[in-house]
């Protein structure tokens, strides 16, 4: 799992879950943006805009095109409808 309280670099992966199952964020990049950000149960923050998956880390916000999600690659747009 990664861990938040650590730089993340761009083009670096992050694992995590969501609803009891893996969620990998590949290649992540610095978001520079329009953001509305959502408090989550557990202290964490984040934001869907344009469809992206931003969150935010040590370093700025970030984002990624392409996720893993329950072993089934997909574009952040299909994870989201979801």
């Amino acid at each position: 799992m990664t861990d938040f309280n650590k730089i993340i670099y761009e083009n670096e992966d992050i694992i995590t879950t969501f609803k009891g199952r893996k969620l990998i964020l590949k290649n992540m990049k610095m978001y520079h943006g329009p953001i509305t950000m959502q408090y989550l149960p557990n202290g964490g923050i984040q934001s869907v805009f344009d469809n992206k998956i931003i969150i935010n880390t040590l370093n700025g916000f970030m984002f990624c095109d392409i996720l893993i999600y329950d072993n089934k690659e997909m574009s952040s747009k299909e994870f989201i409808e979801m």
